[in-house]
């Protein structure tokens, strides 16, 4: 128990990237005994784990097909912002149903961010609905998010009877119209009323970058930057060099420097003046216009591997073609010298890109939000087709007519078949930090009711619930997995509150079936943090949110949910 309890706090604290610190927490149950080799990789051939996979190949396939045509009608200009979030929202929902979450809110950001700054409305009043959207439509079907899909993966460990489609699609469905209509009429007078970061680049432009001339006879003419002694400045970072029309970022140590050049800093830009001070050969420029630069709004996703390194160990530039201007966590400008700064997940980053279009969709290291993607469509009438046909071949799978797995299997063939989907897509898309924390997840459930902890916990929760019998164990349940994955990813969450669950039917002797779905809907629905959901991560920096935030907005949801959830759950299973 002590291992699970220092995962939660590592997760938590962003120790280590999650992946990492899953696989530490996994070799504690291996050196001490309690896992074998076996019982950990028994989850790379679960069916479940695959079955993850290939929905998110297939939701790339599937927006590959339609492309940003599906958007057209939905981002009009002439709608009032309710309006428009009651029609975002029901989008979002009725898709992330079907579709992998993380890739339908990393592609539909940038266009709420871009319809937002058309209209004139704060985009922190549509981002948190978005999200949340997409929670709640994601528990309609069993596929619609991947922690379903997981405890699937744990309960086929134990040869137990599977989750059906009906389990999910009419509290999913519930939750869903409730969540939507709470954010139409509640959530949006919650919702705080930032303006966008770039806009605050805008209005003042010398706060994030300085803009010095290597003037005619300078010393500098002719040196390599490196030489001139403007790399590893003590408050400042050389982003960016104009030269006549050509703009050259990120800028690299060999740059050999021009007379005429515009040099522009970020950093402590007052700290430009101690630079110029020691007659170097620059001076101060004119004031720069905003729309001279190439600025590019990016987030830290939960899977990133650069969480926890230094910006100046993590080779950023030359991975990413930008430099980072600013960095906004938790609603606020971080201050001090950038290079130093280590990454987080959700970090918000302003960057100053290179002259080329950024596909942020399918980086697992950082997502860009800052402008609708240009997406490559071609609606032919044979592709059109096999979207169609995927649609239905998914609906037949969720609905038992054919089995799952083989429906995506028939779907993955088609779009290689029909190049809908190539190899490189499919490389782009597989996420090898994300097979790791989930085939861990699997054998951490295995772990804690080998161990007996699970049965510790499911003990003391009956203790606590005693008066009250299966509806008060199934009520503290559900409020511990809440908090649990208000915490640590959702995978973790399920894996952790997933033996947890069977002991305590096993211990009340009742259908283990209730309990499974309440850690699913507990496990999936995080509204009270950007930290518990992948998707609130996502949306935590473009909003300009701060924590508080998702604590104003989410904890009145939170609780019609869970009210929601363990009413229906005790009359549907007549507990």
């Amino acid at each position: 128990m002590a291992v699970v309890v220092l995962l939660i706090v590592a997760l938590y604290r962003e120790w280590f990237n999650p992946a990492l610190t899953f696989f530490i927490a996994i070799l504690a149950f291996l050196l001490a005994g309690v896992l074998t080799p076996q019982e950990l990789l028994r989850g790379l051939s679960n069916q479940q784990i695959i079955l993850i996979f290939l929905l998110i190949l297939i939701t790339a396939g599937i927006r590959s097909v339609f492309g940003g045509a599906w958007f057209a009608n939905l981002f009009r200009s002439n709608q009032s912002p309710r309006n428009f979030l009651l029609k975002m929202t029901t989008f979002s929902a009725s898709v992330s149903a079907f579709l992998n979450n993380t890739p339908i809110v990393a592609f539909l950001i940038p266009y709420v961010k871009d319809w937002a700054d058309r209209t004139g409305t704060p985009a922190s009043k549509l981002l948190i609905p978005l999200s949340y959207a997409t929670i709640l439509g994601g528990m309609i079907t069993v596929i619609g998010t991947s922690t379903n899909l997981v405890l699937l993966g744990l309960i086929s460990q134990y040869n137990l009877p599977l989750l059906s489609y009906r389990d999910f699609l009419f509290l999913g469905i519930i939750v869903t119209l409730v969540g939507i209509a709470y954010l139409y009429f509640i959530g949006y007078r919650l919702l705080p009323d930032h303006g966008s970061k770039l806009s605050a680049v805008r209005q003042n432009l010398k706060e994030y970058l300085v803009e010095a001339e290597v003037h005619p006879g300078s010393s500098l003419i002719g040196k390599s930057v490196k030489e001139a002694g403007l790399r590893n400045l003590k408050d400042l970072f050389l982003v960016e060099i104009i030269r006549h029309d050509e703009v050259i970022s990120p800028v690299s140590p060999e740059e050999v420097l021009a007379a005429g050049d515009s040099l522009y800093f970020s950093g402590n830009t007052q700290s430009i003046y101690n630079l110029i001070r020691h007659d170097n050969g620059l001076r101060i420029a004119q004031d720069a216009s905003v729309e001279q630069f190439n600025f590019v709004e990016a987030v830290i996703p939960a899977s990133s591997t650069l969480i926890g390194m230094r910006i100046k160990d993590s080779d950023f530039r030359k991975k990413f073609n930008a430099s980072i201007v600013a960095i906004h966590r938790d609603g606020k400008r971080i201050s001090g010298r950038i290079g130093e700064r280590q990454l987080m997940g959700g970090d918000f980053l302003l960057l100053l890109s290179g002259n080329h279009q950024h596909s942020g969709l399918h980086e697992k290291d950082l997502f860009f939000v800052s402008a609708p993607k240009k997406v490559e469509s071609s609606r032919s009438t044979l592709r059109v087709g096999v979207g169609v046909g995927s649609a239905a071949l998914l609906i037949a799978g969720i609905t038992g007519l054919i089995p799952l797995f083989t429906s995506c299997l028939i779907i993955l063939t088609a779009m290689i078949l029909f190049k809908i989907l190539n190899l490189e897509q499919i490389t782009r898309n597989l996420d090898f930090s994300l097979l790791m924390v989930l085939v861990c997840s699997l054998a951490i459930g295995v772990a804690l009711e080998k161990s007996g902890a699970a049965n510790l916990v499911a003990a003391g929760l009956i203790t606590v619930s005693k008066s009250l019998g299966s509806v008060g164990a199934l009520t503290a349940l559900f409020l511990v997995t809440t908090l649990v994955t208000a915490l640590v990813t959702n995978p973790a969450a399920v894996s952790i509150m997933f033996p947890i669950a069977m002991e305590l039917s096993g211990q009340l002797q009742v259908s283990s079936t209730p309990f499974f779905v309440a850690i699913a809907f507990a496990a999936s629905g995080d509204f009270m943090t950007p930290i518990g959901y992948q998707t609130n991560l996502m949306v935590y920096g473009p909003g300009g949110y701060s924590f508080k935030d998702f604590t104003r907005v989410g904890t009145p949801l939170t609780v019609l949910y869970a009210t929601i959830c363990i009413v229906f759950i005790t009359w549907y299973y007549h507990l």
